[in-house]
């Protein structure tokens, strides 16, 4: 019979050949067969298996079921025509016999298989014994090991939480960023194309697929094999020394340095040869040992009368072999009844050390012992790595803020050498670098340096001037590319006529720049962009739109005015999905593509302007409208009256001034009759005539006016303040402003006000823009933003107008106590007192309102000005309430107090006339 027909006859009898595990098994067989004399040969399950992953076992026997063959008795004890034979199945399925002997009598063609029944069709089978390992006592690994919280030891740079997994799932994927956490435990990560995993740098091109897509291998560039490592794995590219070619491990990743190997490794000792020792026993595996097998064993001896396997091993149940440890749960069958194989589901690995991505455990003697023991070999892969002083270290991720030998590590995927000075030059036979940071190292220039693999650089903070397609297109791999803080004044610049292009490159930041104008055009080179980052530069101008950058997903450009940008900026970007800007403009629905999400659009909130309308809102409106009317109605009649019907008043020191007064808070009418204008004139069109509106002629006027108005109405309402003082503290002196007085001093204030709201329109202070700062056209400093010239309304509308506030404020103190001092001197006369508390009465309203105009203004810039800046909505409020509150109320304050002087004199006169009549009247009786 044929080997594999007996193989067949047993599965027909529903089992397999049979399998000899043990000497008693041996034993009971052999009795067996010199009982029975008409075979000649009887067929067992022994064969090799090709099916065994690890280059660990060797070319071992195995048995029919998979179970290694640790123990085969191949004896002479029973007679020479009745042998035992086994078979194994070679590359081309022919059949070979163990023996000589076994041949000949194949060819006499007396021969039967020996079966035995499969173990889960045997009644009343026994539940296989647990196997419990020990506690090693040695668990000393390199520093490049860490223990996690279950008691298992890992490679430093992988998670423990998902040691069993070679990539990771992102719970969020925060983009533009340059730098990866080199965290405790794991990290820093590497983000596959997917951008759903990531993996530890360190796994990154090491010849072995972790990211589902293949993105951590697919890119790769190794150097050539030189020197120590002459040797190249044909398909994965690796480098092998001449030692490690052909030497009974599986050096390169698909195992083909051991195909065509010449020599020849024999299964477990048999055969004649050697006869394996019966447990109990320890195994022990060297694939490399100058021996005829991958295996070999050792007696196990009696200690303090029982049988200890040392805690590097386990034992099989039942007295079995010792077993080393990292062949539990490796999916080969080890122990007779596969026991090493039962419970892996929860198996786990205290106080070993956990190969990645599967569930084998090895003790502290088996990790960088120059075996390979996992199945990825990372117990042998990371032991020659050591941490440069003051560095840290996550496998082949360095983290170093000093100088060191960064060419003594060609291994490193990753290093973070911020503030270090090293410079690229330094990165000569770091090929492998896939994360580089350079920044805060003093860098002026790219050097010529050629990293194939690097995918993220960081130049940030450096002296860079220039950066040009040549320099990039020393990184054919590069995708994330950091320029902030360098002083470049050349950007994507070419030296021919062909224009390099970069389709690789994913995102690019160019913060802090000083950029004051942004070309879209020059992006055209790197046409697969999809995150950009041109923040704190300072832009006003972007020129062209981002049409040619259809994969954009986020742009950053807030601290960036960009008062002029084309209204297809971003309407045909089908994929974008945030935007950080600082005009709000830029957020509008009508700015933006078909569908974006506004809530992922974030800028500072307008309190002044929407996208409609100059005045966001309809309250701002009324108010505008009211206090422009009472300012333009009230002031106008007030002059009027004073100019037509009381002459001789108006022609007085104090009526001067009155008159001046009402003709700056009706410029303060007409500047709020301008901005209501405007607001009706682009309403529902502002969007995209507001920087027209803020930098056109009106606007300034508008602004100019404004100004104008508040400091000639703060220096009058003094001189009127003064003005009452002499005449009451010295009635009878010529020491108080006369009419020619009174106007020399309000030409001189025209001439100071004209002044003071020109020097933002001289050609020096241009660049301010300083009416064109908000729609409202005059920027008031008490608010959050910050704006050229910001120092200079600070000191007119605060400083000066403060000062002047407090003089105002003293001044009427003086002049009521003024008045309670004379009436108290005065004697019990009726008229004259009530004279007196008229006068109290005007100047209390006066200093009410000044009060409630510039107190309020005066605080919030003083606050502002240490750090506690108000709400922008104050800025509107203070423009269109406070600030004309005195405009649209002194008017009226001084028409009332006037005609309240006139019903009093006219009241004293009726009283004298009738007193008059009366005194006639009794002196004719």
């Amino acid at each position: 019979m044929r080997p594999f027909n007996a193989n067949e006859k047993c599965r027909e009898e529903g089992g397999h050949p049979a399998k000899l595990t043990t000497p008693q098994e041996w034993q009971t067989v052999t009795a067996a067969l010199k009982a029975r004399r008409q075979i000649s040969v009887v067929w067992l399950g022994l064969t090799t298996s090709a099916s065994i992953p690890f280059s660990l076992y060797g070319r071992s026997a195995v048995w029919a079921d998979g179970t290694v063959a640790y123990y085969v008795n191949y004896t002479k004890d029973i007679s020479s025509s009745l042998l035992l034979c086994g078979y194994f199945q070679e590359r081309d399925y022919d059949m070979i016999m163990l023996g000589d002997d076994c041949r000949a009598v194949f060819q006499g063609g007396q021969s039967a298989p020996l079966c035995e029944r499969t173990t889960a069709e045997v009644e009343g089978q026994e539940v296989p014994e647990n196997i419990e390992l020990q506690y090693p006592e040695n668990r000393q690994l390199r520093l490049s090991h860490v223990t996690c919280s279950n008691g298992q030891t890992m490679l430093s740079f992988l998670s423990c939480e998902s040691s069993s997994r070679g990539a990771y799932v992102n719970e969020s994927v925060i983009s533009g960023s340059a730098q990866s956490t080199m965290d405790e435990g794991g990290g820093p990560y590497f983000r596959c194309d997917s951008e759903v995993e990531h993996v530890p740098y360190t796994l990154v091109c090491d010849h072995r697929q972790d990211c589902a897509d293949n993105s951590d291998e697919d890119f790769c560039q190794f150097p050539p094999c030189t020197g120590n490592t002459p040797l190249r794995c044909g398909t994965s590219h690796q480098c092998l020394a001449l030692d490690r070619w052909c030497d009974g491990q599986h050096d390169c990743s698909n195992g083909e340095d051991e195909r065509e190997c010449t020599s020849f490794i024999s299964f477990i000792p048999l055969l004649g040869k050697y006869v394996a020792i019966p447990p109990p026993a320890v195994v022990h595996f060297d694939p490399t040992a100058n021996t005829t097998s991958a295996v070999t064993m050792t007696k196990l001896t009696l200690s303090n009368g029982s049988y200890t396997c040392p805690d590097s091993h386990f034992q099989c149940p039942g007295g079995g072999y010792c077993m080393p440890v990292f062949v539990r749960c490796n999916g080969v069958n080890d122990c007779p009844r596969h026991e090493d194989e039962e419970g892996c589901s929860t198996y786990t690995c205290p106080g070993f050390y956990r190969c990645r991505k599967s569930r084998i455990c090895l003790h502290a003697d088996h990790v960088c012992d120059g075996l390979y023991h996992c199945p990825l070999q990372d117990d042998e892969q990371y032991c020659h790595i050591h941490c440069p002083t003051d560095c840290t270290c996550s496998g082949f991720a360095f983290a170093c803020p000093h100088l060191f030998p960064v060419h003594q590590f060609a291994d490193l995927r990753y290093l973070d050498a911020s503030d270090s000075g090293l410079n690229l030059e330094h990165m000569t036979h770091n090929v492998l670098l896939i994360h580089l940071s350079v920044a805060r190292c003093g860098l002026t220039d790219f050097g010529n340096v050629t990293l194939p693999n690097l995918q993220s650089l960081d130049l940030s903070d450096n002296h860079l001037v220039s950066v040009g397609t040549g320099d990039l297109s020393l990184f054919s791999n590069l995708r994330d590319l950091y320029l902030s803080g360098n002083p470049l004044i050349s950007i994507l610049s070419t030296t021919s006529d062909y224009a390099q292009h970069f389709p690789l490159m994913n995102s690019l930041d160019l913060s802090r720049i000083n950029m004051k104008e942004l070309k879209v055009d020059k992006l055209t080179l790197m046409p697969n962009l999809k995150i950009l980052n041109f923040s704190n530069n300072g832009i006003e101008r972007i020129e062209g739109t981002f049409k040619s950058l259809p994969h954009l997903t986020l742009l950053d450009i807030h601290g960036c005015p960009v008062h002029n940008f084309e209204r297809n900026l971003l309407r045909d970007l089908e994929h974008f999905q945030r935007l950080y800007a600082q005009n709000y403009k830029l957020c509008c629905p009508l700015a933006l593509p078909v569908g974006f999400n506004p809530k992922n659009c974030l800028a500072p909130f307008s309190e002044v302007s929407s996208c409609e309308s100059l005045l966001r809102s309809d309250l701002y409106r009324v108010l505008l409208s009211l206090f422009a009317a009472l300012a333009l109605m009230g002031n106008l009649g007030s002059l009027i009256i004073r100019i037509f019907v009381l002459k001789q008043s108006a022609k007085s020191g104090f009526g001067t001034f009155v008159s001046h007064l009402c003709v700056s808070d009706f410029v303060m009418g007409v500047y709020l009759a301008i901005i209501g204008l405007a607001d009706r004139l682009y309403l529902g069109s502002y969007l995209w005539e507001d920087n027209a509106w803020r930098h056109s002629v009106a606007c300034k006027v508008a602004g100019f006016l404004s100004l104008l108005s508040c400091e000639v109405s703060a220096f009058i309402v003094c001189f009127i303040t003064l003005d009452r003082f002499l005449a009451l503290r010295f009635p009878f002196s010529g020491f108080h402003f006369s009419s020619k007085a009174s106007h020399v001093a309000c030409a001189a204030t025209w001439l100071l006000g004209v002044g003071v709201a020109a020097i933002p329109l001289l050609p020096a202070t241009s660049h301010w823009q300083f009416y064109s700062q908000t729609g409202i056209c005059i920027p008031l400093p008490v608010t959050r933003n910050d704006f050229m010239g910001r120092s200079y309304s600070f000191g007119v509308m605060i400083v000066l107008n403060f000062v002047l506030f407090v003089l105002m404020a003293v001044g009427q103190v003086i002049i009521y106590t003024s008045i309670q001092s004379s009436r108290m001197s005065l004697g019990p006369d009726s008229l004259r007192k009530e004279q007196d508390v008229n006068i109290a009465r005007r100047l209390i309203t006066i200093a009410v309102t000044d009060f409630l105009c510039w107190f309020p203004i005066g605080l919030l810039g003083l606050l502002a000005s240490r750090g506690v800046a108000a709400p922008g909505e104050v800025s509107v409020v203070m423009a269109i309430m406070v600030l004309p509150l005195n405009s649209a109320l002194n008017p009226f304050l001084y028409s009332l107090n006037m005609l309240l002087e006139r019903r009093r004199r006219a009241r004293e006169q009726r009283l004298m006339q009738a007193l008059e009549a009366s005194l006639v009247s009794e002196n004719a009786n």
